[in-house]
């Protein structure tokens, strides 16, 4: 059986958070969701103790952890985008365009021709054109922040919050960028082919109910209900209209189901407080476990070995005559759609769903884990597949697949666990993962891991 290693990870993550090869310039305008990736793997790990009111910097330069605190705070905070208020009167309750984070600051300080900075009758006069907040940049940036022990007390809630109000259209769906200019208004632009798939629907969200779900009742932001700030019914008519045939959820009303927009839909729904309602309606009877066994089937097993009487292993049962003596436990991955190979993203992806939907006990757990431990790298990380170079992305969802399962050992010396005899050790994990999962709590899974530093 494969052992986490973990000082391997998180010397890759720590060294990721400083310096990042050159394949990665292409993914320059998303800067912030590989900080991301990085950060909250650290966490994972428990690299980022929880105090934070002395401490802005963990471990020393040159050392496998090196992550500065304040530095990193500031950074993201310094990606912020400007609202525009769409009141010309400045009314604090009025609605705003604008209002987020934008993945990188790939624009530098550059402005409009035009600019006029002391004209304050005109906001969006010091607005590049290109300067948009996006709402998957928006929750990443939410999370990681809180990741990092910052309380968010300097993000204007209101100026988010009203920013996704006019991003979603009349059918439910959310637009991924925020406009620059108060005269644009979503609701016109239903036809429009923009990004408004389930993914942004998701982050959408979660960036609501990270602002809101801390707020006092007798205060909440700038008094206007939390409710108020998107359309709950129309949401979650547009996530059951990207329901597919198989039960499972496209990214878009008639698309084919797949892993990661089922569990962007299903999580919506759990976070939007209506999930069980939903599975309940007397037209959707059945849909919960049409979607169950789509998740379930969606794991794969490798090609098994079957062992001879000698030792030899071989793939195919006729090579050996018919005379098979054991057939061993392969590792079992997770497909994103049908006829698609293993890739350990979405161990994350189903495994949550089903958690979700109450069904993890239905997966073979142990199985998963061993296929989520064979792709780890040497270098620290994981890959998409077994024998691939690892990526932040893949190695994040394996790390956050981990932990959701609560691996034994995300969090201690991989020379603590090469102490334990093999046998022993590889019966407590199995008797560990299968008995885990169901104590995970979903509110953590919906969030992305991030729910323990906002509840």
């Amino acid at each position: 059986m494969k052992k986490f290693e973990r000082l391997r990870h998180i010397r890759y993550f720590s060294h990721s958070l400083r310096k990042l090869p050159k394949q990665y310039s292409s993914a320059d305008t998303n800067r912030l969701s590989l900080v991301h990736f990085c950060v909250q793997s650290l966490d994972i790990l428990g690299c980022l103790p929880v105090d934070t009111d002395d401490e802005l910097i963990c471990g020393t330069a040159g050392e496998d952890v090196y992550v500065n605190r304040g530095e990193i705070v500031e950074w993201i905070y310094g990606l912020g985008t400007v609202p525009t208020v769409r009141s010309a009167d400045g009314d604090a309750t009025a609605g705003c365009v604008g209002g987020g984070f934008k993945g990188s600051n790939y624009l530098g300080p550059i402005m409009s021709n035009d600019d006029d900075h002391n004209n304050n009758d005109d906001q969006s006069s010091s607005r590049h054109p290109y300067d948009h907040s996006h709402i998957a940049m928006t929750y990443v940036a939410l999370c990681t922040l809180q990741s990092l022990g910052d309380d968010l007390s300097r993000i204007d809630k209101h100026a988010i919050l009203s920013t996704l109000q006019g991003l979603q259209k009349q059918n439910g769906s959310f637009v991924a960028l925020s406009p620059t200019s108060t005269e644009y208004d979503v609701a016109d632009e239903v036809e429009a082919e923009d990004d408004c798939d389930l993914r942004f629907m998701y982050a959408a969200i979660a960036v609501w109910y990270i602002l809101t779900s801390n707020d006092d009742e007798d205060d909440n932001v700038n008094n206007t209900t939390t409710n108020d700030y998107i359309n709950i019914e129309s949401a979650t008519q547009y996530i059951l209209s990207c329901k597919s045939y198989e039960g499972a959820l496209g990214l878009t009303p008639g698309r084919e189901g797949h892993g990661g927009s089922t569990f962007c839909g299903i999580a919506s729904l759990y976070l939007l407080g209506v999930l069980d309602d939903v599975m309940s309606r007397e037209e959707l009877r059945g849909w919960k476990d049409e979607l169950t066994y789509w998740c379930v089937m969606r794991q794969k097993s490798l090609m098994k070995k079957v062992v001879d009487d000698d030792g030899s292993s071989t793939t195919n049962k006729n090579d050996n005559n018919g005379y098979v003596v054991e057939e061993e436990e392969q590792p079992a991955g997770m497909v994103g759609r049908p006829n698609k190979k293993e890739d350990t993203c979405y161990s994350y992806w189903i495994g949550g769903t089903l958690h979700l939907l109450s069904s993890s006990h239905l997966m073979d757990g142990w199985a998963l884990r061993e296929y989520v431990l064979l792709c780890q790298s040497p270098y620290g990380g994981f890959g998409k597949v077994v024998g691939a170079m690892p990526d932040l992305l893949h190695s994040f969802y394996s790390m956050a697949w981990l932990t959701l399962s609560k691996e034994n050992g995300c969090c201690e010396n991989e020379e603590e666990a090469d102490d334990d005899d093999d046998a022993v050790y590889e019966s407590e994990v199995r008797s560990q993962v299968r008995e885990s999962i169901g104590k995970l709590s979903k509110l953590d899974c919906a969030l992305g891991m991030c729910a323990k530093r906002t509840r």
